[in-house]
């Protein structure tokens, strides 16, 4: 019985520490900025740190993720603190379950997302409309995450609460305001340029060391529309580069950086964009910073290259966490910024518009299976992207092993990019992980083709689009991975140009 006892008083005790951080500390949480992985439909990361603990999901007070592989929130408390307790509300109407397991990780770094920062608690549970408070004992960190992992996971967030004080004798500025001081951000306040501006849309914007996602504020670049625009930064040395923070806009025209190219190097041929690629933003949810990782790439200059007519390219903040590379031990000077090749850009812009069309248009498509009249291969090229299945404009297979798509062509084209749209009426989350391949070989069905993409996960009802960089091929395919798997697509459209020795 003593044993028994002494449990009671443990549980007794643990749940009254959340009344008591109520009263004695500030929740800071109230003041921070919220990102995650994906949103779904409206739920956005801010909705968890909006004082309101509302459990049902239909009254616009939770966060929500789409359905994705390790999905994750974090709020940015802007400034470093001792964290004492972190209290989370969780959804109240139903799938209370989907929350067990998450990992609340807290700490100053923005490596994976912050998702590799030190855990203060992993959640069993947290039963409907009954927030439950978490122990961090005094953790410091500006930066608190909620990750949940697994495969096809959805993350819900009804409220969470941080309870701190400001770390003032920690060696990192622990201001309220939304400034960058992580150390290691070479290209704070370094000289940027960027293939055109429109007012107040500078390149210099992008490093200022501010996260602000509105453009009114003063902190954003933006380019005018155009051929293939572009924005640099100079590090005016060689650094090994770790990681690339971007940050994205919030007041609108996030997607607009779809598909755009991280590219790190020493060449200032073709202003920086032939550099070697890091990676290709696939999709960038609004008022986000996500963090890219270049695994220790050498170069002097940061270059994102947005590929394709009529583009323009918006940044709010670009950080880079470097180090320097040993064997540099001279600069050379910069190259100068030359305007005037923007007639040029505007001229083969439109002629561009002349060559590429919507190859898929006109195809013939095949598919696995077909799950019923309605979701026919053919559907997925009828230049409608409407995303409600009944109306009768999406593809759609059996759930089967490996399911896949196909359309040919009927001759080869060097193919720029593929766009591909979601359904938004159910489902969006089937299509993460499928891989998109180009090609000239049938072998397994066109399956073994040249990977030019895999698709992370397609907001519900939304189009992303994919570069493929002018991979040759006559046939393009999209595979699902996998046991148990539908694969459905609303609408697939292939971008390229005729090669040119036929």
């Amino acid at each position: 019985m003593k044993g028994v006892t002494v449990i009671l008083l443990t549980a007794v005790l643990a749940l009254g520490r959340c009344e008591h951080h109520e009263h004695t500390l500030e929740n800071v949480a109230l003041k921070g900025k919220a990102v995650q992985s994906s949103t779904y439909g409206s739920a956005y990361a801010r909705r968890a740190i909006d004082g309101n603990r509302d459990g049902d999901y239909y009254h616009g007070s939770c966060s929500h993720t789409e359905g994705e592989t390790n999905p994750w929130w974090r709020v940015d408390l802007l400034g470093v603190h001792r964290v004492s307790s972190v209290i989370i509300s969780n959804r109240g109407d139903g799938f209370s379950e989907r929350l067990n397991d998450a990992e609340i990780h807290i700490g100053n770094s923005l490596e994976n997302n912050g998702n590799d920062n030190p855990t203060c608690a992993v959640i069993s549970t947290i039963p409907p409309r009954e927030p439950v408070s978490f122990n961090c004992s005094g953790m410091v960190g500006r930066y608190i995450n909620v990750l949940l992992r697994g495969y096809t996971q959805f993350l819900t967030l009804c409220e969470v609460e941080v309870y701190a004080s400001p770390a003032e004798d920690i060696g990192i500025a622990s201001t309220l305001g939304p400034s960058i001081t992580q150390k290691g951000n070479v290209a704070l306040r370094k000289k940027a340029r960027q293939s055109s501006s429109i007012s107040r849309g500078q390149a210099s914007k992008a490093v200022d060391g501010k996260r602000s996602t509105w453009f009114r504020m003063g902190s954003c670049t933006q380019t005018r529309t155009e051929a293939d625009p572009w924005w640099r930064v100079d590090l005016e040395k060689a650094y090994n580069v770790t990681s690339v923070t971007i940050t994205s806009r919030d007041d609108c025209c996030a997607e607009m950086i779809d598909g755009a190219e991280l590219r790190i190097g020493d060449s200032l041929e073709n202003k920086g964009n032939n550099n070697p690629i890091c990676t290709v933003i696939s999709s960038f949810p609004a008022w986000e910073t996500l963090t890219f990782q270049c695994h220790g790439m050498m170069g002097r200059y940061v270059n994102i290259f947005l590929p394709g007519c009529d583009k323009y390219l918006t940044l709010c903040e670009v950080e880079v966490h470097a180090e320097p590379d040993p064997e540099v031990k001279t600069d050379s000077p910069p190259l100068a910024f030359a305007e005037e090749d923007e007639v040029t850009r505007d001229r083969q812009c439109t002629a561009s518009r002349t060559v590429q069309e919507n190859l898929a248009t006109g195809g013939q498509t095949t598919q696995s299976t077909r799950w019923d009249d309605f979701g026919d291969a053919t559907n997925a090229i009828d230049r409608n992207r409407q995303g409600v299945y009944l109306k009768g404009s999406c593809s759609h297979t059996k759930g089967e092993t490996n399911p896949w798509w196909r359309v040919d062509l009927l001759k080869s084209y060097n193919i720029t990019s593929v766009a591909v749209s979601n359904r938004e009426d159910c489902c969006s989350e089937r299509i993460n992980g499928a891989e998109i391949h180009v090609g000239d070989s049938l072998e397994n069905n066109g399956n073994d083709n040249p990977v030019c993409a895999v698709i992370p996960y397609i907001p519900s009802g939304q189009t992303r689009t994919y570069q493929c960089n002018g991979m040759v091929g006559r046939y393009v395919s999209i595979l699902l991975p996998g046991k148990s798997k539908y694969l459905t697509l609303c609408e697939v459209e292939v971008n390229g140009n005729a090669i040119d020795n036929e």
